[in-house]
């Protein structure tokens, strides 16, 4: 496995000279130094999503795919009246989800970990981003999960990767290609002026609307999508990105948020919602703001501090410090969801 050091390196010289060669490389530097944490999160989420997908062959049937030859002898001893020997695909045994993995790719990402704004590689968040980003594509394609698109967004927003029979779309399991995996990072450029979350939000809700319809099972209206958004975390407008996110969940769509805490030096660890042990005053577990509410006391509009977590509008977010912890975290998450789905 490749060292943090000569990985920081690698993304350093990409920096300077883009190039699909270098991001090739680098794809296959990350893929190698997450490869035992992503099976460790292929091996969580397996127990965690459902086999979707009929394709194993079953059953007693007067009609099907394939004679079942144990009833074949009974058949003609029968005279031919115990018809029912075939085979159909009835028992699910294959996953058929729709996973979208967004990027910010604003300016503010390369400001992460206290390196220099001018620098791709100038500190920890988009080296941590990229282990996020290698590390969730190899589970999801050991998985056979089903299909797994990719976009970045800022100021506006693109989808890199789409789903199905999208032009930009392709083979499943793409991550295991070193070109296919290079042409996603060089993609990405970190230089957009703002993050505008609540319009990709907006904008990524048609595109996975597009593709459940073009889903080539009948289940795939009933399944639920994956949005998974990998930011630094800040975003505005929470009150609109509230609105989304219940008709999010009213489309059976589940949006996760990944918080690339790397703005810190303390060592690093993977802090759930609301621990506030070992933070740093750089840290997004302290970053307060302020907003006029009203008082509970008086009733008239006063300046109030709080922190910035409180009023988060995703409810299921991960603040990652560490790619180590992120296949407990993310099944953790998801199969609290999933738990609450089934009691509802």
């Amino acid at each position: 496995m490749p060292s943090s050091e000569f990985v920081l390196n690698a993304l350093t010289n990409h920096a300077a000279n883009p190039t699909p060669a270098s991001a090739s490389h680098l794809w296959t530097l990350y893929t190698a130094m997450t490869a035992s944490l992503s099976l460790a999160l292929c091996e969580s989420l397996r127990l965690i999503l459902a086999p979707t997908l009929a394709t194993r062959l079953r059953g007693d049937f007067r009609s099907g795919k394939r004679l079942n030859m144990r009833r074949v002898v009974a058949w003609v001893a029968s005279e031919y009246t115990k018809d029912q020997i075939w085979l159909r695909r009835v028992k699910p045994s294959g996953r058929e989800y729709q996973v979208l993995l967004a990027v910010d790719d604003s300016a503010s990402m390369r400001n992460g970990g206290g390196g220099s704004g001018s620098s791709l590689a100038g500190g920890g968040t988009i080296h941590l981003t990229y282990q996020t980003v290698a590390l969730v594509v190899q589970a999801l394609g050991k998985l056979e999960v089903g299909e797994v698109g990719v976009a970045r967004f800022g100021q506006g927003w693109e989808l890199i990767r789409g789903f199905g029979s999208d032009a930009t779309g392709g083979a499943k399991d793409w991550g295991a290609s070193p070109t296919e995996g290079g042409r996603v990072l060089n993609a990405f450029t970190f230089s957009q002026p703002r993050t505008d979350v609540a319009a990709f939000l907006e904008g990524s809700l048609s595109v996975l609307e597009a593709a459940r319809e073009n889903a080539s099972s009948t289940s795939g209206r009933e399944l639920w999508q994956l949005e998974i958004i990998i930011s630094d975390g800040i975003c505005q407008d929470h009150e609109r990105l509230r609105r989304i996110l219940r008709k999010a969940r009213g489309m059976r769509v589940l949006v996760m948020f990944i918080v690339i805490d790397a703005l810190n030096s303390a060592p690093s660890t993977s802090t759930p919602p609301g621990s506030t042990s070992g933070e740093n005053p750089s840290s997004i577990l302290t970053l307060s703001q302020v907003s006029y509410k009203p008082s509970p006391t008086t009733g008239l509009m006063e300046l109030m501090m709080e922190r910035y977590l409180d009023s988060f509008p995703f409810e299921y977010y991960i603040v990652l410090r560490d790619a180590e912890a992120l296949p407990r975290v993310l099944a953790d998450t998801l199969r609290e969801f999933f738990e609450r789905v089934n009691e509802e």
